[in-house]
């Protein structure tokens, strides 16, 4: 699975909701206007987060919440400086001077929400999700707590939370009963069969203001059947790229390259199937000079892809690209998807007749 794109076409509320769902390993960087970050997961489960925003080391937490003396703290750095390899300054904490690891946890899981919560508020920047398991810490240097929970933060509960706090203000204690109750009504949805999830998106799609968020909403339901995709506008005889979601790039952001994707709908493509016929297909690409572009931009060619047009007033205004990603994830109902994109083209249609402009 690979993410990455700009924050101010996917937000880091989405971004949690997407990795906790996809129940992976990886390192998320983020980069906006507040700062830089890095937040570490193991089974969709936040472990760790580092911030220029937030520098303060783990020895510095500790002692502000009177965890330990400093006494201790520059004995257990004395010691953690002659020990090779290098042991983690709560490790050494635990074991050699027998301090809480409850206690470090609950300092630790309070730093890192509030790493993530700092992020709530960009809405430029740019974000890039690597998979894989974490490296070892290194260096108390490049890594400031020194420290990785044992039993992982829920992206869920800190999406709640982050949402509880920013309404009400970091100084006011948050009411934990009313999270809970959110957090069950939250996985109630997600063990929806896919009808409901369709019922659920649709509710959502009567409520969009801008094209942008129509197209975050399809790119939301993609993210949860799909292992990427993108959204082309149908422009005369060309598509022209508008979103994307699960694509990777190593220097640009990947929306930025989408929207300068252009491709000529050729004769016997697929696309010209898909725009002729308006309903979708699931099948391998075919050789025409556009898919073979579309391969190249993927690095690749999936075995299967799934092409659905979104419909409005008798005419295709755009198409959704999606395969099963790097990853094989295993493209899944389908049929409703379709369902839902076949309201998405009438409410994006509404949203252009009533913006007068392009996506």
């Amino acid at each position: 699975m690979a993410l990455e794109g700009c924050l101010e076409d996917l937000g880091i509320r989405d971004i949690l909701q997407i990795l906790s769902l996809s129940k992976k390993s990886g390192t998320l960087s983020l980069k906006c206007q507040n700062g830089s970050g890095v937040v570490y997961f193991s089974d969709g489960q936040v472990v760790r987060a580092t911030s220029n925003i937030f520098p303060e080391t783990l020895g510095q937490l500790l002692r502000q919440g009177n965890v330990v003396t400093e006494d201790v703290i520059v004995q257990a750095l004395k010691s953690q400086k002659s020990t090779i390899p290098h042991r983690p300054l709560g490790q050494i904490l635990v074991e050699d001077y027998m301090v809480s690891s409850a206690a470090i946890e609950k300092i630790v899981a309070a730093q890192i929400e509030k790493i993530i919560f700092s992020f709530f508020s960009c809405n430029k920047g740019s974000f890039s999700f690597q998979l894989g398991e974490m490296e070892g810490f290194g260096s108390a240097q490049l890594n400031p707590l020194d420290f990785m929970l044992e039993q992982g933060l829920s992206p869920q509960r800190l999406v709640v939370k982050g949402l509880k706090v920013i309404e009400s203000g970091p100084e006011k204690k948050i009411d934990q009963e009313l999270i809970e109750r959110e957090l069950a009504e939250r996985e109630t949805q997600q063990t929806q069969s896919g009808l409901e999830r369709l019922r659920g998106m649709l509710a959502e799609l009567e409520h969009y203001e801008l094209g942008g968020g129509i197209i975050l909403l399809i790119l939301r339901y993609a993210s949860e059947i799909m292992g990427r995709a993108i959204i082309f506008d149908v422009r005369g005889s060309h598509l022209v790229g508008v979103g994307q979601f699960g694509l990777a790039d190593s220097s640009l952001c990947a929306d930025s390259i989408v929207r300068k994707m252009q491709f000529h709908i050729d004769s016997g493509s697929l696309f010209a199937q898909v725009i002729q016929e308006k309903v979708a297909v699931r099948s391998a690409l075919k050789n025409t000079a556009a898919e073979e572009s579309l391969k190249e931009f993927l690095n690749g060619e999936p075995e299967e892809v799934f092409l659905g047009p979104l419909v409005s007033d008798g005419k295709v205004v755009a198409l959704l690209y999606g395969d099963s990603g790097p990853g094989n994830q295993v493209m899944q109902d389908a049929n409703a998807f379709e369902v839902f994109l076949s309201q998405a083209g009438l409410a994006m249609e509404q949203t252009l007749r009533g913006a007068g402009k392009d996506l």
